[in-house]
């Protein structure tokens, strides 16, 4: 089971549903892991304000630059992005990976568009940082990801 932590005092608009979405890919098995509040993790995102701590991997949400030597995936609108969203709107997003990535367990996936099912009509950084994890939490993409 890998252990997540978000990064206290950034974006409070993803935080919520951030939380949801992995609480909810964890109970259904889409994902095994689990939050925690403190300590080292796994995966440590990083929403937009946030300090970057140490971890296993970071998901930086917003800009943010990682440490030197820090495995760090950048999610956001901007050209330099490994993760971005090609289109977004209600109930649906397509998440654009832009280039290779390796999941936490080890699996390489490729360049790829993988279609995102939503609840409502979220922040697309949100979107991001909740896709982000997923995939890095070795979420199949195979059939798109659902985020609800």
């Amino acid at each position: 089971m890998f252990s997540v932590r978000i990064a206290e005092g950034g974006s409070k608009k993803i935080l919520p549903y951030v939380k949801r979405c992995l609480k909810e890919a964890s109970r259904e098995g889409r994902i095994d892991a689990a939050l925690c509040s403190g300590g080292h993790a796994d995966l440590l995102i990083v929403p937009r304000g946030a300090e970057a701590g140490s971890a296993g991997c970071l998901l930086l949400a917003g800009g943010q630059e990682a440490a030197p030597g820090q495995r760090a995936v950048r999610c956001g609108l901007g050209a330099g992005d490994q993760l971005s969203l090609s289109s977004i709107g209600r109930g649906s997003a397509m998440l654009s990976l832009q280039g290779e990535l390796t999941t936490l367990g080890g699996t390489r996936l490729e360049q790829q568009e993988i279609p995102l099912a939503l609840r409502g009509s979220p922040e697309p950084e949100a979107v991001l940082a909740a896709a982000g994890a997923m995939l890095l939490l070795d979420a199949d993409p195979a059939r798109g990801l659902r985020l609800t």
